[in-house]
């Protein structure tokens, strides 16, 4: 991006503290970056007088005006995957200002001076409007919006680009309307500590939009009814790879997406149409999708059809084509239980893997408090034949949580394996935390490789240096007798000197590379690949500032504090919804709170909302901003309940398809 400095400079007056603006009827809100507080006590109930401010060496926290947060930051390292290993300095800014009017204010911004290189991205979430209209804006690094029908998990992924450009939203809950409308070039996102901006060739321009039938006859707080969206992305001279090569790899293409869903009390039916035209190809490329669901007591049940022409893109982006399949699934959970399962029956429609069928299974029994089992498997033939089954036990003992799992895969491409693993999560110490994990496996010998016996251990550690210092730690080995090696550290310390400022190190270094692993789902994208083999380090001094009153909501209570939320999205590989010692973080990917505020996960897939209010909130990720082949897990959402001046961690996991 060219000159981000001044955008940096022109917003920092905007977002530092705001004297003697108190937003009308608001509340004193004894709130701040203090240290962890004690286990929370509900002080009206129990008839306790109210918690002094702040006491110690902690500021005095400023209740005046509008809420709002800075943070500035000055980072030192080297770029992730920088082959020349140089070190650079840059810098970030993240700040945030609620307005009763204009809705919520944010910057999101890096500069590195050497290159001129950095990102940046101004947000306006949710200003009110006349007539009950709601609009949101977007400036800079963008993910590209969509209707919200069109996000919900189907059976086939459409994926969308990250841009350098402008983004609107406008939204009327009470008539059903959305509409949104974006246009930027395409690229990638670097790393600390710049986290600069990769343009790639050419532009990307979308709009889309999506309308409730009868919404105002509806109940507003119901989703039941009928919804009609519409998606349509225009991308002019873009490039089948990341390089351009000769002229035929420059294109120009546009897709279309409609879809219509109804809803009920009990099912939920959506079906879409996407149409393709390109410039490399005659004619244009047509697929459609159907998904259906409905409840049945404990269980859920599943079945749709899909058929999707050879050669159909979503704008150039990846998407499943030359195949023609329906599908079953169903699923029971009760609080003891849990199983699910699904069969695709597919064909290619012009050639190449023939008809087949592609099946999945998995349960889980919690035998009581300490022990629970799982089992699952996945077999595809179609295109080739693969299986894949695993069986787990999941327990306590003396020394923490434990869990063995045995794996099985074979594929008619590639080499069949054996593993077993043993994770275990250790009884430590409160503010300490230590997991573990060794494993073997076994590889058969194929055509082009012999036998082969791999051992892997990892461990991850995190431990109080004192009372404001923290250290974490990651180590990943894996060694095989063919001579194959891999290994992996990363290792980080953060110093909290006071509650404005904090100073954090980060150190990564990988060599070698493990084996790549096929995706059975035969609809998955096309995963992404990465060098396993870098080295890299990172320092960075913060700055962090907080204050303001909150609004009070017409008809609600004041709302008096809040806290902090912050979390970890980590690859899900062994799908336990755990995050063992082997399992890392999955950097730049956008979490959002309430759908009102975003941040985007750092190197190491961790997160913050530093200045959340006290009550239930819900955080999310959507699949459109993960790596492929993974996605979310029950739709990218948790629910979390903050109170007054506590910090709430949470996990979130993403998988990939079978």
């Amino acid at each position: 991006m060219r000159h981000p400095s001044r955008c940096l400079l022109a917003l920092l007056g905007f977002l530092i503290p705001l004297p003697g603006v108190l937003a009308q009827g608001s509340t004193p809100a004894p709130s701040g970056a203090s240290e962890p507080a004690p286990a929370y006590v509900d002080r009206v109930i129990e008839n306790l007088p109210p918690e002094t401010a702040i006491d110690g060496e902690a500021y005095v926290y400023d209740r005046e005006g509008l809420p709002r947060f800075l943070r500035l930051e000055t980072r030192l390292g080297t770029e992730p995957f920088d082959q020349r290993h140089a070190t650079r300095i840059g810098y970030g800014i993240y700040g945030l200002l609620e307005t009763p009017n204009h809705g919520t204010l944010s910057i999101d911004g890096t500069y590195a001076p050497r290159g001129s290189s950095g990102s940046i991205t101004l947000r306006q979430r949710a200003m009110p409007l006349q007539g009950g209209w709601l609009t949101s804006n977007e400036l800079g690094v963008i993910n590209t919006p969509a209707p919200a029908m069109t996000r919900l998990p189907s059976r086939v992924y459409v994926p969308s680009a990250l841009l350098q450009g402008v983004s609107t939203e406008w939204e009327n809950p009470g008539q059903g309307i959305q509409l949104q409308a974006s246009a930027g070039e395409p690229g990638q996102l670097g790393f600390l500590p710049a986290s600069s901006f990769r343009s790639l060739p050419g532009r990307r321009t979308t709009l889309g939009g999506q309308w409730r039938i009868n919404a105002a006859e509806a109940d507003p707080l119901s989703q039941e009814g009928w919804t009609l969206a519409m998606r349509h992305e225009d991308a002019r001279g873009v490039s089948v790879f990341d390089s351009p090569q000769q002229p035929g790899d420059i294109v120009d293409v546009d897709s279309t997406l409609l879809a219509l869903r109804h809803e009920g009390a009990q099912h939920r039916v959506q079906g879409q149409v996407v149409s393709t035209r390109a410039s490399q190809l005659s004619g244009g490329r047509n697929g459609f999708w159907i998904d259906g669901e409905w409840d049945d007591g404990p269980r859920k049940h599943g079945a749709g059809a899909y058929r999707l022409e050879p050669d159909l893109s979503w704008a150039q982006l990846p998407l499943a084509n030359n195949v023609v399949g329906a599908y079953l699934r169903s699923s029971w959970r009760t609080r003891q239980w849990s199983a699910e399962g699904s069969v695709d029956w597919l064909d290619s429609i012009v050639g190449g893997g023939g008809s087949g069928f592609f099946a999945t299974g998995s349960a889980r029994w919690r035998l009581n408090r300490d022990h629970s089992l799982g089992a699952g498997t996945a077999v595809r033939q179609f295109n080739g034949k693969a299986w894949s089954t695993y069986g787990d036990w999941r327990f306590r003992n003396g020394w923490g949580s434990s869990g063995l799992r045995l794996e099985f895969t074979g594929d008619d491409s590639q080499a069949d394996s054996r593993g077993l693993t043993w994770d275990q999560d250790w009884e430590v110490p409160q503010g300490w935390a230590l997991s573990t994990s060794l494993g073997a496996t076994a590889y058969s010998a194929t055509e082009f490789q012999s036998a082969e016996t791999a051992w892997s251990a990892a461990m991850s550690l995190a431990a109080p240096l004192s009372g404001k210092a923290s250290m974490r730690g990651n180590l990943i080995t894996e060694r095989s007798n063919a001579g194959r090696t891999r290994h992996s550290l990363n290792l980080g310390a953060q110093w909290r000197m006071n509650p404005r400022w904090s100073l954090e190190g980060n150190y990564y270094r990988s060599t070698g590379r493990s084996r790549v692993s096929r995706t059975l789902d035969p609809l998955a994208p096309v995963p992404q690949t990465i060098a396993d083999s870098d080295r890299s380090f990172y320092a960075v001094l913060r700055y962090e500032f907080e204050a303001g009153s909150r609004n009070v909501p017409l008809g609600g209570k004041a709302s008096d504090g809040g806290g902090r939320i912050e979390g970890t999205v980590y690859f899900d590989a062994n799908r336990s919804g755990t995050q063992e010692a082997s399992e890392t973080g999955v950097p730049n990917v956008t979490v959002y709170l309430d759908n009102r505020y975003a941040v985007r996960t750092d190197s190491q897939g961790r997160f913050e909302f530093p200045f959340v209010a006290q009550g239930p909130r819900t955080v999310s990720v959507r699949s459109d901003t993960l790596p492929l082949p993974w996605n979310v897990v029950d739709e990218g959402q948790s629910r979390v309940d903050v109170r007054l001046r506590e910090s709430v961690s949470l996990t979130i996991p993403v998988q990939r398809s079978e």
